[in-house]
């Protein structure tokens, strides 16, 4: 579970995220996910945590939910 959202950006062209992705490339590790937005705009979503770490600490719930 992603615990504190740092930012939301609506991104509305192709360009537009790809200036984002450049601007945010430095940063280790993963904090962002994208959702679709109206009118087929994307919403960025920027986390404190790394997706990676969310995902590991998911990963052990999920195996035993389906056990």
């Amino acid at each position: 579970m992603i615990t504190e959202v740092i930012a939301v950006t609506h991104i509305a062209s192709k360009q537009d995220m790809s200036r984002w992705t450049r601007a945010h490339a430095d940063k280790p590790g993963i904090t962002w996910s994208v959702q679709a937005g109206p009118g087929g705009t994307m919403v960025i979503v920027e986390h404190a945590q790394d997706r990676t770490a969310v995902a590991a600490e998911s990963a052990p719930a999920a195996a035993t939910v389906a056990s």
